[in-house]
């Protein structure tokens, strides 16, 4: 069952960079601003340059590991929750931002699935993905 569903986590990887990727380059913006590149030395947590994050939790609160989260703008980029149902992305949100799952994992139900989004607001720093467990 664990190797059916890494099969089809992974099916649905390539499907979304496949739909949602995007030919173009983007380009570097230099920023007076910005704090000098980590070196290899450098112990940066994924919590310390996270902009944003994605909680995927059943009906009682419960995490839901392992599962698909896209955020979207005109270009979707799927990122895997971690074992605590943790996804995280490096930017920050705008009421353009979108998300859904990429596919809902077996035994769990939702309707944000696919293109069917969640519209977020401006600024936002967290977002709780609650899903129905069946």
């Amino acid at each position: 069952m664990k190797k059916i569903i890494a099969l089809i986590l992974a099916l649905c990887m390539v499907f979304c960079f496949c739909a949602c990727g995007n030919d173009e380059v983007a380009e570097e913006k230099p920023n007076d601003n910005s704090k000098p590149a980590a070196s290899d030395n450098d112990v940066v947590s994924e919590e310390e340059t996270a902009k944003f994050t994605v909680k995927v939790v059943d009906q009682n609160g419960d995490p839901v590991p392992n599962v698909m989260v896209q955020l979207c703008t005109d270009v979707c980029k799927p990122t895997l929750a971690d074992a605590n149902g943790v996804a995280t992305f490096d930017e920050e949100i705008t009421d353009e931002h979108k998300i859904s799952l990429s596919v809902c994992p077996a035994g769990y139900e939702t309707e944000y699935v696919g293109t069917n989004y969640i519209y977020l607001e401006d600024g936002i720093t967290e977002y709780t993905f609650e899903i129905t467990k069946k």
